[in-house]
């Protein structure tokens, strides 16, 4: 008989269990979907003031069909400072731009490039001539984002895109 009462007091007690874990349940399901919700809205936020902060945004938002690339004519050599070892080292870099052809003003920028390598290798060259041979291989993906956000102020955002730049050093 004692057996049979605390089997019958133990299933009670399991099913009250069962009843009140529903119920918490229940009632802490729809307080995490706001929570995720919340979450949601302010992540989105700050990706949004990330892209205006910076006043350049990637060329993650135009379709690949979009983007012309333009190659400089000429490839630019560059003195890097002098690194760890004392020596002067040079950098011949070869620059292609990744350009944006839905841009408002893609026929007048695009035709005036040309008139413009000089000014695009000079600004390139002030740039990359910062780093040193040490950091400048380590550097490559800074390197490219500051010419392109210099770029960008010259012929307005949304224009040019990405920059990329293949360097060949001695």
């Amino acid at each position: 008989m004692k057996k049979s009462l605390l089997t019958l007091i133990t299933l009670a007690l399991v099913l009250v269990n069962l009843v009140l874990t529903a119920i918490t349940a229940i009632s802490i399901i729809p307080e995490v979907k706001q929570a995720n919700e919340l979450v949601a809205k302010v992540s989105e936020a700050i990706d949004l003031d990330v892209e205006s902060a910076s006043g350049v945004s990637g060329r993650s938002n135009i379709p690949i069909a979009d983007l012309v690339y333009y190659n400089l004519t000429d490839k630019i050599t560059v003195n890097l400072r002098p690194g760890s070892d004392g020596n002067s080292h040079m950098a011949v870099l070869t620059v292609s731009l990744e350009l944006n052809s839905k841009h408002k003003d893609y026929q007048t920028l695009y035709g005036n490039l040309d008139t413009q390598n000089n000014m695009i290798s000079s600004e390139i060259s002030s740039i990359v001539s910062s780093y040193t041979y040490d950091n400048v291989q380590d550097s490559m993906n800074e390197i490219q984002q500051t010419v392109k956000e210099r770029l960008a102020g010259i012929f307005g955002n949304e224009f040019v895109v990405g920059v990329n730049i293949t360097p060949l050093y001695q």
